[in-house]
């Protein structure tokens, strides 16, 4: 990050001390669709399309939204580790964790878990960002309210973003929940819905040896999923990172992906050896794969 970028954000984005399944087994078929409640709005927006979209030499700012363990941390976690040498603008948001902090250096984080000030910081890095051109992962948080609030301000927020070349990209993470749209409903009800959105389908929600495609049948045949899909959302499959236990390693001694891959370490911290780092070297693929469509819109 170079000088003016840092300087500015650096005022609205220094970071206060870190802070320390059961799914459905069959296809519901014909059942009737869950409606998902969100809070209240005055109208429906709607949004164009936006097809073939290409970010390539702006500066995508990616807002991760989705509740508790949908896969947010870890995507941010992968997406900074891919540009080692030059990792985006990083922001963790979530009022009840924010470990994405636990992993790299100068992770911005709110001075208060008061609804209102996260409000007014996100505001605050969202203007520099746009004003620097500085692309960026804001992990938002399970069940957050401050991007919804934000919009109600600034309904006009990705035409603006968009506009400075430093476009929002809405990521949604979701499990083969049907609820898990309510944030989808939430925003695109009062109007956010940027041209560059992606519905995350997380694989590491579904259970071990159970189909990802029937698991995610009902949540991608309701109408929630596939308007955001006619509106031009692009969709990707996360693949898991198996077995569990290495994900829990990983994230134990907070290692960053790469380094689990290749045997490194900090001193005192036992490596990631044999077959594991193959699985890990496997699923850093499979990442790139699954994100390919979309890879112009990386940070």
């Amino acid at each position: 990050m170079s000088g003016p970028t840092k300087k500015r954000l650096a005022d609205v984005a220094a970071p206060p001390p870190f802070v320390l399944r059961e799914f459905g087994r069959r296809d519901p078929g014909n059942e009737p669709e869950v409606d998902i409640i969100a809070a209240p709005v005055r109208q429906r927006a709607t949004v164009a399309a936006a097809a073939a979209l290409d970010l390539s030499g702006q500066k995508p700012v990616w807002l991760l939204v989705g509740g508790n363990g949908a896969g947010k941390t870890t995507f941010a976690r992968w997406a900074a580790d891919r540009r080692q040498g030059d990792p985006p603008f990083l922001g963790a948001l979530d009022p009840q964790q924010r470990a994405l902090a636990g992993f790299f250096n100068g992770v911005a984080q709110p001075p208060s878990y008061e609804p209102a000030q996260v409000q007014d910081w996100l505001a605050s890095v969202l203007d520099a960002l746009m004003e620097e051109k500085q692309s960026a992962v804001l992990d938002m948080g399970g069940g957050d309210t401050t991007l919804a609030g934000l919009v109600e301000q600034a309904p006009d927020l990705a035409s603006k973003m968009d506009a400075a070349g430093a476009p929002a990209v809405a990521a949604f993470f979701l499990g083969p929940r049907v609820d898990d749209l309510v944030n989808i409903a939430a925003l695109g009800d009062r109007g956010f819905m940027p041209r560059a959105t992606v519905l995350v389908l997380n694989e590491a929600r579904v259970e071990r040896g159970s189909d990802p495609a029937e698991a995610f049948a009902a949540i991608q045949r309701h109408r929630i999923f596939r308007e955001a899909v006619a509106r031009g959302a692009a969709v990707v499959h996360m693949p898991a990172l198996y077995p569990q236990a290495l994900a829990l390693e990983i994230e134990r001694k907070r290692l960053h992906f790469s380094a689990a891959r290749d045997g490194i370490a900090p001193a005192g911290v036992t490596p990631i050896r044999g077959l594991d780092r193959s699985r890990v070297s496997a699923w850093l693929g499979a990442m790139d794969a699954a994100f390919a469509p979309v890879r112009s819109w990386l940070p």
